[in-house]
């Protein structure tokens, strides 16, 4: 082996060569060196402060460096919070809050002054602390360089501030008042306008904050700002005067010889007042209370109301004279809508000068609608009424006296009726309520599939009779129903019977002639027959009925027993009759001149009908 120091300078050139280190690996060992040192310092700041102010926080210019949250909450509480201090601060006194003549004594932390440094303390820890780990980075660093002042936070506290505005703001706010009108009997009385007034908290929150921060004696101004009203004085004026015009005078409402007054006091509950803009500006409006003039109108027209009324007479055949029985009246409907835009109008338009300069009451017509009625009294000389057309007959022995009652009762509604040219009679319009109160009485009708006792049995006795006079008077049948099933009273003939039940079933015909036509019952108690006499003018042709023609006949069944507990045992009571059953087709011929220029043909489809029988079976004791 060679001696290091007796080595050929050649060999010791390659040695040196091998030990030299190149810049750029320097370079990064330095590099990873620096790094290691950031890192460690960087650890080592971060563990030392992980839960403490870090460097360069202040609070008012007072370091905080290093405190944890109870002793920066300490350190503040002592430096900034207690009251004496405060106090001394601030003079020794409550601060004067002024609203005007106004005033109240506040202490500095009931305006802002922050006396609970909880939450100073928590943002003072929490600098640094937030975010990424590069964001913590940067914040401790702009710390640390250029500082961290908490600055006036730390002393006003503005959650506090606005609660005692929001404590003072209903002391001090007034809201705006409009102008107005009321009514005093009736005297038209003005409410003048008021502005109002709001607290202006942002203004008044800037002065406390100064107040506080500024360590300053004197008093706290408070900000408010004015609210207009809507409508002004002049907004009502003339509503006002529109008022008083209306109140001026009474109303006069007429009909005929019958006169109605609206006098003031009554106006003066139905005036109403209504705000209303116009281009933005806004004034009021009078009207009347349109659901209290209706009511008030639609108890006039209970008196004014009624309907028309046709008159009604009695024909003497021997004489021809033609008597009247019941006057016609006109028909009056008061129109209430059109009544309540007249009174409107009226009341709304102003009043009136009489001479002599007075006020005078307005007067209107109330608009009703007359109606003439059909069959007018006055107009008896051109009916025509001067001949028997035509008759009709019926016979209804073996009735019940509450049957006979009702065709008493019924017959009696058609006494004097006149049909005027081209109407059509309704049996049911004339008929009326079939009820107890108009002298009905029970007696057996067809209900469903049997005969029951009803108010009304016998009325048919009625319809079917008057069926019979216009079907040989050749007047066209407009409604007409055949019963149920065969029923001997209206028979014979068979098949002209015509069954009513109001307001569904009805019997109608049309008078087709020229002249008015009376209709004239007579009712034979001793002879149980009913006849109705249509007098007129008696056109120019014939009736002729061709046999009834029976088909289809059907034998009615056994007879039905049902037990009744209330007729005595051994007691058998029949309630209803046995009928065939069967379609029965009349045909009825209107001759002119002897030849047929009609042959009509009326259908009755009659059900077969079983005998029905109660049995008693009460036992007596």
């Amino acid at each position: 082996m060679n001696d290091p120091q007796t080595a050929s300078p050649a060999v010791t050139r390659r040695i040196a060569r091998r030990r030299r280190i190149s810049p750029a690996v320097l370079a990064l060992v330095l590099l990873a060196l620096l790094t290691l040192l950031f890192i460690t310092l960087f650890g080592a700041y971060q563990f030392t402060y992980g839960d403490r102010v870090i460097p360069g926080v202040s609070v008012m210019g007072q370091s905080m460096n290093g405190l944890a949250r109870a002793e920066a909450k300490e350190f503040l509480q002592k430096k900034y919070g207690n009251p004496d201090a405060i106090l001394a601060r601030f003079g020794g006194e409550a601060a004067l809050v002024r609203d005007g003549n106004h005033t109240w004594r506040a202490y500095p932390w009931e305006l802002g002054l922050r006396t609970d440094f909880n939450a100073v303390a928590e943002s003072a820890v929490l600098l640094g602390h937030r975010g990424s780990l590069i964001e913590r980075g940067v914040e401790q660093v702009r710390c640390l360089w250029f500082g961290c002042d908490l600055g006036s936070d730390a002393q006003f506290d503005e959650a506090t501030a606005r609660a005692y505005l929001s404590w003072l703001a209903p002391q001090v706010e007034q809201p705006a008042r409009d102008a107005a009108l009321r009514i005093e009997g009736v005297r038209v009385i003005a409410l003048p306008a008021q502005s109002g007034r709001s607290l202006d908290g942002e203004t008044t929150m800037a002065r406390m904050r100064q107040r506080i921060l500024g360590m300053e004696h004197g008093e706290v101004n408070i900000a408010v700002r004015e609210t207009p009203p809507l409508l002004t004085d002049a907004g009502i004026a003339t509503a006002k005067a529109q008022a008083e015009a209306l109140l001026a005078a009474p109303i006069l409402l007429s009909f005929g010889e019958r006169t109605w007054t609206l006098d003031q006091a009554t106006l003066a509950t139905l005036v109403t007042f209504r705000t209303r803009s116009v281009d933005g500006t806004w004034t009021l409006a009078v009207s009347l209370d349109q659901a209290q003039l209706t009511a008030y109108l639609k108890t006039l027209a209970r008196e004014i109301n009624q309907p028309a009324r046709d008159a009604r007479f009695r024909f003497e055949p021997t004489t021809g004279a033609l008597t009247l029985t019941l006057p016609s009246q006109h028909g009056y409907a008061l129109d209430v809508d059109a009544a309540v835009k007249q009174v409107e109008q009226a009341a709304l338009g102003g009043t009136t000068r009489a001479p002599g300069n007075a006020l005078a009451a307005r007067a209107l017509n109330l608009p009703v609608t007359d109606t003439k009625p059909a069959v007018a009294m006055e107009d008896a000389a051109k009916f025509g009424i001067k001949e028997l057309v035509a008759q009709g007959v019926s016979n209804f022995k073996g009735s019940s006296a509450g049957r006979i009652q009702n065709v008493r009762t019924a017959t009696a509604q058609f006494e004097g009726v006149v049909v005027p040219p081209g109407a059509t009679f309704s049996f049911n319009q004339y008929l009326g309520d079939v009820v107890e109160a108009n002298g009905f009485d029970d007696a057996y009708i067809i209900f469903a599939d049997r005969t029951v006792l009803g108010p009304g049995g016998g009325v048919c006795q009625v319809s079917s009779t008057i069926f019979r006079a216009a079907f040989f008077g050749g007047f066209p049948i407009v409604e007409r129903w055949a019963h149920a099933y065969r029923v001997g009273y209206y028979e014979p003939p068979v098949g002209l019977d015509a069954t009513v039940f109001s307001p569904t079933v009805d019997f109608k015909f049309k008078n087709d002639t020229d002249a008015y036509l009376l209709i004239q019952p007579k009712l034979d108690l001793k002879a149980t027959t009913l006849t109705f006499n249509l007098y007129g003018t008696k056109p120019n042709r014939t009736v002729e009925m061709e046999e009834p023609i029976l088909e289809r006949v059907i034998v009615h069944g056994p007879a039905i027993y049902t037990d009744d507990p209330t007729l005595k045992k051994g007691v058998t009571k029949q309630i209803d009759f046995a009928h065939d059953g069967a379609d029965v087709t009349v045909w009825r011929k209107i001759l002119v001149n002897g030849q047929v220029v009609k042959r009509e043909k009326f259908f009755s489809r009659y059900e077969p009908w079983v005998a029905r029988y109660l049995v008693g079976t009460k036992v007596v004791k």
